[in-house]
């Protein structure tokens, strides 16, 4: 199934607005997506453009990656997947409203199902029993990491088990990762169950990781901060952008590169240490006249 919004072929007469920013190797490469799956691709001179009609009929509230392919969190609706310009609907077996999954590994719960879509194909991991209600899960190649009603739960050898430490948490704030979980006033490592609180006014709002480091952004008044935790030491690092607005998305690579996309259109991207802002803009192609409408005679 398509979820195919036609769009007129002209830039829209509104600014360009974005919703997420899906992962690449290279953050450079990073997709900009709008709230309705406007597709925003780098033009490899440090902007991103919009250059194709079309997006999808729901709301786009996130974005991550299988390799090349971009996959899209829907609002309400099953995940999308990018190919030749399209959305195609990644159709799970439960016909439930879904979670997408945070991490480097992406999976999804439907029902009481657990399924990885590392093959762009669901993928059943495990059933979740029926008393328990997940609210979230995150994963990379190490590992799978549940909330719960019931609490933190990992998949061990196929089944789920609960996060059994004193210090291990009823609840977090958002799944970073199997490894990193936000918390009141921080982060928490969750394979060591350190927690790394931030000072007043300091409120992450978008987050990734970067091998075992926790990547995120914070955002409070005017001031947008990097906050990185690198080898058990966090790290602030101011970003230079005016009057910002919300930040919905993030994506960092091993070359210290770093991009940062705000709602309003704009992406801040970090190369060697600089940061340069740019507005995504649209180069739609120009509607193909049709052949002229048919006369009676």
């Amino acid at each position: 199934m398509i979820a195919w919004l036609l769009a007129t072929t002209h830039a829209h007469a509104d600014k360009p607005t974005l919703a997420a920013l899906a992962p690449a190797r290279d953050a450079r490469q990073a997709v900009a997506i709008g709230p309705a799956g406007e597709v925003y691709a780098p033009d490899g001179n440090g902007a991103w453009v919009r250059t194709q009609a079309g997006g999808m009929a729901e709301e786009v509230v996130t974005a991550t990656a299988i390799g090349a392919t971009v996959i899209a969190g829907a609002k309400g609706s099953t995940p999308f997947k990018l190919k030749r310009g399209a959305w195609t609907a990644l159709v799970l077996p439960l016909k439930t409203k879904p979670i997408l999954g945070t991490g480097s590994r992406v999976l999804a719960v439907a029902g009481k199902s657990v399924f990885a879509l590392d093959k762009l194909q669901p993928k059943k991991l495990v059933d979740v029993p029926p008393e328990v209600t997940v609210t979230a899960l995150g994963a990379s190649a190490a590992g799978v990491m549940l909330a719960t009603d019931k609490g933190l739960m990992r998949i061990v050898k196929g089944k789920l088990a609960p996060l059994k430490h004193k210090k291990a948490p009823k609840s977090v704030r958002a799944l970073v990762n199997d490894r990193w979980a936000l918390v009141d006033r921080g982060v928490l490592d969750l394979k060591t169950l350190k927690p790394y609180l931030w000072p007043s006014g300091v409120h992450i709002v978008e987050a990734t990781t970067l091998g075992n480091d926790f990547i995120g952004v914070s955002m409070h008044g005017k001031t947008v901060e990097l906050i990185s935790i690198k080898g058990g030491k966090p790290v602030r690092e101011k970003v230079p952008i005016d009057n910002p607005k919300q930040v919905v998305g993030v994506v960092a690579d091993k070359q210290q590169r770093v991009a940062i996309a705000l709602r309003d259109g704009r992406i801040a991207l970090r190369v060697r240490g600089t940061w340069t802002i740019s507005e995504v803009r649209e180069e739609l192609a120009a509607p193909k006249p049709g052949p002229a409408p048919a006369e009676s005679k």
